[in-house]
């Protein structure tokens, strides 16, 4: 249906290739924001999961119809599919949506023989430039006429040509849509009728393609009287689709005069065109055609009577008893909504005005919902409590509030688990305990959440309030993975290995070196992120001179990855934080490693040689990715964990330092002064140039990299290295 309505737009998330850099996840990669993650059919019957503010119309208000409704809704959830074909993932309506097999190869391999062109010939696609429904009827009339006792090489070529006709007439069409081009296109001429003396069959099919090419030329007049034609005609192939394709002639000339015809006149041509639909439907021979044209005089209804065809449904809709979904009125409500005045249909429709309400705050990007929470507010106060199901007021008010008052807390409570709202309230019920300081209460809600079986992006919900109030640095890594709801299916649900945002800033800036050393300790964690995060304190720890911290994360590392064995060693051994600094530098520069987590965690490996950057970190410096936000539907506030006052002393210090590049550079350049004869030194070097053609850089980039190369070339002219370098720049 969506297609017949013009085909309204969906609106619905790299790691840094040369020098320092990090990069983080889209948030939306773990919730379902804009429709849920639920499959439809169940969502239709009330499984809503954890409603999100910008959730699309179609969702919101099956979401509010089943609130409406309460648990019984699972009885009766409607039309089977209905959200399906109201959300636009399922058509089949008539001649605007085709699915199975391309067919349009077939069909453009044949044109190029008659034309007598190559396949690859971009004139021979003509022949399928129609929509793909009207090229899938196509070949399949080519696939029966081939069939034929009758059929012989002139007549298909024949055939073949006049649809190549069509094709240009559909092009045509295209073309004067996008065109800004004011000179006279050359005439295409139309395909011409069959002498008598051909048999009636192949006769018929040619009047069909000279209709087909009157329609698709915007011949609408010419177009009707041909379809009439065929459609009266006792026995003609395509009688069935003569009706429709009439009805559909004259819908498309009445919707292109739309803009020139006043709203009374547009009234009685739709009143005309629907007597000329309910023909068809109430001829029992045309049965096939009955469903595509109830869709295509709802289409029209939409397309030439908008205020009364939105009007109509809005009533239709404020009762959540009846099924929105049958004859798809949920479908072409949400197409309706796009272009209307909203506000005086917020004070007379209910479901518009929570539906506005929350997406309201979905829209808002002044930092703050409190405008729709205040409004949802009132009106849950302002209404009267429901008996036998939730009032989506409340849930509104829950969702979008800040602050959790007692009555707010007590009607919380009160929502059953069979309720519809149940997963919602229940959420945003921890969520506004963490924000009013009960974090004992915040976790018990979230811990008894997460035991029962909750979709992706819903667990990932709770697992962010559950890590926000966790007790310790080892209770937070139970909470710290996600599951990329992208990747979720029906069958199999996606793994908990992703990091978002909130575990991403916590570790950057949440935590000291000892605390991320414990951090990796937690067995639960995935190998290789206890790698990477063993790692990181490792190089924080060799940053700041800690060599005890440093020696055991390196000895932690080892006994994760054993290939970077040796590079522990070599720290073990180092004497002088000098030492035990370049070694961590040139450790992470082999293996990867970086003083930041993203969002995903590889397995710690050797880089090959050439191929390896200096990219531990960016910036240690505060960024955006830290901040809090009080949108109520972003990440909540970072856990405070671990030893504060040591994290501040450090992040303190580390601050101060340059890039991984910068500092990568500065360290090597001193260590060819103090150690001239290492023999990883030109690779080093190397290294140095390479890393400041890209990414995060200082101000002093390019001077360094002049140095880096200047030495390479004077004291290892002909390595390896130097040949590989040829460029300072």
């Amino acid at each position: 249906m969506k297609y017949l309505l013009a085909c309204a737009a969906i609106a619905a998330v790299a790691a840094n290739a040369f020098a320092s850099g990090d990069y983080g996840p889209s948030y939306t990669m773990f919730k379902a924001y804009t429709k849920p993650d639920i499959p439809n059919a169940r969502f239709q019957a009330g499984d809503l999961g954890v409603l999100q503010p910008g959730m699309r119309r179609v969702y919101l208000y099956t979401a509010w119809r089943a609130i409406m409704l309460g648990a019984p809704v699972a009885k009766k959830p409607g039309t089977d599919k209905g959200l399906d074909r109201a959300d636009g993932s399922a058509f089949g309506n008539g001649w605007d949506h085709v699915d199975g097999e391309d067919t349009s190869a077939d069909l453009v391999g044949r044109a190029a023989n008659v034309l007598n062109i190559k396949a690859d010939d971009p004139a021979a696609r003509m022949i399928v430039a129609c929509p793909a429904a009207a090229d899938a009827y196509a070949a399949a009339t080519l696939r029966q006429l081939e069939a034929r006792p009758d059929a012989t090489r002139a007549r298909v070529d024949a055939w073949l040509r006049a649809q190549y006709q069509v094709g240009e007439s559909c092009q045509r069409a295209e073309d004067a849509r996008y065109s800004y081009r004011t000179e006279k296109l050359p005439d295409i001429v139309a395909p011409q009728p069959l002498p008598a003396t051909e048999p009636a069959y192949w006769r018929q099919l040619r009047d069909y393609q000279r209709a087909a090419w009157q329609f698709h030329g915007g011949h609408y007049a010419e177009s009707t009287a041909l379809f009439d034609r065929i459609g009266a005609t006792a026995g003609h192939p395509m009688r069935d689709l003569g009706a429709y394709l009439a009805l559909r002639s004259e819908v498309r000339r009445a919707v292109a005069a739309v803009p020139q015809t006043p709203r009374d006149e547009r009234e009685h041509q739709a009143q005309v065109l629907d007597k000329r639909g309910a023909a068809i439907v109430a001829d029992a021979s045309l049965q096939t055609m009955h469903e595509p044209a109830r869709a295509l005089l709802r289409s029209m209804r939409a397309r030439l009577t908008p205020e009364a065809r939105l009007d109509e449904l809005n009533r239709y809709l404020d009762d959540p008893a009846r099924d929105p979904y049958a004859l798809d009125r949920l479908g072409d409500w949400s197409v309706l909504m796009d272009d209307a005045k909203l506000e005086p249909l917020r004070g007379q429709h209910a479901f518009v005005d929570w539906i506005a309400t929350l997406q309201d705050c979905a829209g808002n990007r002044d930092g703050s919902c409190a405008v729709p929470a205040r409004h949802a507010l009132e009106r849950w106060q302002q209404g009267t409590k429901p008996r036998g199901h939730t009032d989506p007021w409340l849930v509104a008010a829950l969702m979008l509030s800040e602050t959790l008052t007692p009555a707010l807390e007590q009607a919380a409570l009160a929502v059953d688990s069979s309720d519809p709202a149940y997963l919602t309230v229940r959420y945003h019920l921890a969520r506004l305990y963490r924000l009013a300081g009960k974090r004992d209460a915040a976790r018990a809600v979230a811990d008894a959440a997460l035991k029962g079986k909750l979709s992706p992006g819903t667990r990932n919900l709770f697992r962010e309030e559950r890590f926000a109030v966790a007790t310790s640095v080892r209770d937070a890594g139970a909470y710290l993975l996600r599951a990329n709801v992208d990747m979720a299916s029906p069958d199999a649900a996606p793994a908990e290995d992703m990091l978002n945002d909130d575990a991403i800033a916590w570790f950057k800036r949440g935590l000291a070196a000892a605390d991320m050393l414990e951090l990796a300790r937690v067995e639960s964690l995935p190998q290789p992120l206890r790698a990477r995060i063993a790692g990181a304190a490792w190089i924080r720890a060799a940053l700041l001179d800690q060599p005890d911290t440093g020696r055991a994360a390196a000895d932690l590392l080892a006994r994760l990855v054993p290939a970077t064995g040796e590079m522990a060693a070599r720290y073990a051994r180092a004497a002088t934080p000098a030492e035990r600094r370049h070694v961590a530098l040139v450790a992470a520069v082999a293996f990867g490693l970086s003083a930041d987590l993203d969002m995903a965690a590889p397995p710690v490996t050797r880089i090959e040689a050439g191929d390896a950057t200096a990219s531990a970190w960016c910036s240690f410096k505060p960024d955006r990715l830290g901040e809090p936000t009080s949108f109520v539907w972003r990440l909540p506030a970072t856990p405070d964990l671990g030893d504060a006052t040591a994290r501040r002393a450090e992040l303190g210090k580390l601050e101060q330092l340059k890039t991984a590049t910068g500092t990568l550079g500065d360290d090597v350049l001193q260590w060819a002064d103090t150690h001239p004869a290492d023999p990883e030194l030109p690779w080093l070097l190397h290294v140095v140039v390479m890393s400041t053609r890209g990414g995060c850089l200082d101000d002093d980039a390019k001077a360094l990299s002049r140095k880096a190369h200047a030495l390479l070339h004077k004291r290892w002219p002909k390595s390896e290295w130097a040949r590989a370098t040829p460029y300072f720049y």
